[in-house]
């Protein structure tokens, strides 16, 4: 939980299958609502790739019409769409994730959570083709609690307390 709202994490797995769900909550419309739930299967004997099925949600209430890196319409204001894609990672713990949607837009992302800068400082940053990013700074006070502070292109600023579980 954040001054801006409220970002979480969920997921159900073994060592080859996963299922999984994230969101973005705003603290009203302008600030957005986004969901994401997959299902998938990691592959190889290091499980290095990762292909996955699910459904997006994005609603934010905005006029903008954006258009992403590939000239793709990029609409928030009310996107539910099922997705489809391939998640690899790469040295340094990076994850590059390619996937198109149900309307036939493709969408990469390159992200890193969880990258130890002392003991018990954590940094993450994140950025897509849908021109949305974000970065943040987690400091841990013990194994369930830790003050945190990020910034998303599309939630702003926030501070507050993250929960691990």
């Amino acid at each position: 939980m954040e001054t801006n709202g409220s970002d979480g994490n969920a997921a159900l797995a073994n060592t080859r299958w996963k299922f999984s769900t994230m969101w973005h909550l705003g603290i009203n419309n302008t600030r957005g609502y986004e969901s994401e739930t997959m299902f998938g299967r990691y592959f190889g004997r290091m499980q290095w790739l990762y292909a996955y099925a699910g459904f997006d949600y994005h609603y934010k209430k905005t006029n903008e019409q954006e258009k992403n890196l590939f000239g793709q319409l990029s609409s928030k204001n009310n996107r539910h769409t099922v997705v489809a894609g391939l998640a690899y990672t790469l040295p340094l713990l990076f994850v590059v994730d390619a996937r198109i949607d149900g309307n036939g837009k493709l969408r990469f992302q390159l992200g890193r959570e969880d990258i130890a800068l002392t003991s018990r400082l954590r940094f993450s940053i994140t950025g897509n083709t849908d021109k949305e990013y974000s970065t943040g700074l987690r400091y841990i006070v013990n194994k369930n609690f830790s003050f945190s502070s990020h910034y998303d292109s599309d939630m702003g600023l926030g501070a507050g307390l993250t929960l691990t579980y």
